[in-house]
């Protein structure tokens, strides 16, 4: 039975990808939305009902876009820092990043047919998200590079607790963490000095 279940599930994995459904993560959402290509970005949760319901049209989506636009999911229980840096309160969210000036929220119907004609024309009558609400305004730009940094630590020290051990990787961290701090906060009033 489980060799079932785990078979089904891979089949999922394969049909998501062959549909041109990007899964996006903290670590890959820089590269995704880098590539100059529109992107519909749907931040979802595993338990959602609603996010469940939307999967098929996000499937239909992604056969029918041809190079219009892509689509990519984040799972915003997982990612919360990309949730955070987009301000997405429930789920689904769904935006559309047109360009790192031009994000737009989509908050009409969830069906194929109003979602493919938003997408292909009907962005233009909605509102794009201010410049500090934006995840690639400066508060946005900011939540990244704290989370990058946060990141970063995480990836030293699973490295360091190898070597080491986990006490003496967990004071490097807090150690590199201080001298960083250091360096961000004061190294520019003593050059202004």
């Amino acid at each position: 039975m489980r060799l079932h279940a785990a078979a089904a599930l891979a089949l999922a994995v394969t049909c998501a990808d062959a549909a041109g459904i990007t899964e996006v993560t903290t670590r890959t959402f820089e590269a995704e939305t880098s590539k100059g290509d529109p992107l519909l970005l749907v931040f979802y949760a595993p338990w959602c009902g609603h996010c469940r319901r939307l999967e098929p049209t996000l499937h239909q989506l992604a056969a029918s876009s041809g190079d219009a636009y892509s689509i990519a999911k984040v799972d915003g229980t997982a990612h919360r820092v990309l949730t955070q840096r987009f301000g997405v309160r429930g789920f689904p969210s769904l935006f559309y990043v047109r360009s790192k000036q031009q994000v737009l929220l989509y908050e009409g119907s969830r069906g194929f047919a109003e979602l493919d004609e938003w997408l292909r024309r009907g962005y233009t009558q909605s509102p794009r998200l201010s410049l500090l609400k934006s995840p690639f305004g400066p508060i946005g730009r900011a939540k990244g590079w704290c989370s990058a940094a946060g990141l970063a630590a995480l990836d030293v020290y699973e490295a360091l607790s190898e070597k080491i051990g986990s006490w003496a990787a967990a004071a490097a961290v807090v150690v590199l963490g201080l001298v960083l701090m250091v360096l961000v906060f004061v190294g520019p009033l003593l050059y202004l000095a």
